[in-house]
């Protein structure tokens, strides 16, 4: 067991790197002292926890670990967003962060494939049972087809959505728009549908709010 022992501990000096990987998103946007991927994914699991446990037939513990695993290849692979093809090739930012976001085929199957090349590496000395469990709850969260990988994909972008809330009451100058407009467009099941609604209801109320400096 020593080996496995050797090999898990470089498993999670690996994940480890999570807590220092800046959300690319909120880097662009010129976030101070934005989230770590790691933030977002422990988050996006309590979240997980807490909603799912509200929807009946539901295999929370599942869908708690499509959550932990869904950004862990990050590590190795980087954070890419929607919008990096877009900055690189010179688009104006505010027009960009302002709009839903538009997922272009050739750079999300780029996306996949480093970020799965990038998981069978880090799984490569685990036991196979470990290395199953990890690699099979990632493409189950990628597909996106089980009622627990819909779920967790859908509170992914609450879990943004509430970042950017928060983030633009402290900044007032962040773009936060394409977040927003991202979360509406493909939260459509319950209770992703009704958490987001409930927290652009409780935005709107607090930016209504007058200014107390």
């Amino acid at each position: 067991m020593g080996q496995d022992w050797d090999n898990l501990l470089d498993l999670l000096g690996q994940a480890g790197r999570l807590k220092r990987l800046r959300r690319k998103g909120w880097v662009d946007r010129g976030v101070v002292e934005p989230e770590s991927v790691a933030d977002h994914s422990y988050r996006l699991a309590l979240l997980t926890l807490l909603a799912g446990s509200l929807i009946p037939g539901l295999d929370v513990s599942r869908a708690v670990v499509l959550a932990l695993v869904h950004d862990l290849p990050e590590a190795l692979a980087g954070d890419w967003t929607p919008f990096d093809r877009d900055l690189e090739a010179g688009v104006d930012p505010a027009l960009l962060f302002r709009s839903p976001p538009r997922y272009h085929p050739e750079f999300e199957a780029e996306k996949t494939a480093r970020e799965r090349a990038a998981l069978r590496q880090m799984v490569a000395g685990l036991p196979d049972a470990l290395a199953r469990l990890l690699s099979q709850a990632w493409e189950e969260y990628e597909a996106g087809v089980t009622p627990e990988a819909r779920l967790v994909r859908q509170l992914d972008k609450v879990e943004t959505a509430l970042q950017a809330v928060e983030y633009r009451s402290e900044q007032p100058e962040v773009m936060i728009d394409s977040f927003l407009l991202g979360a509406e467009a493909e939260c459509v099941d319950p209770p992703a549908r009704e958490l987001l609604r409930a927290l652009l209801r409780r935005a709107e109320r607090l930016s209504e709010r007058p200014n107390q400096d």
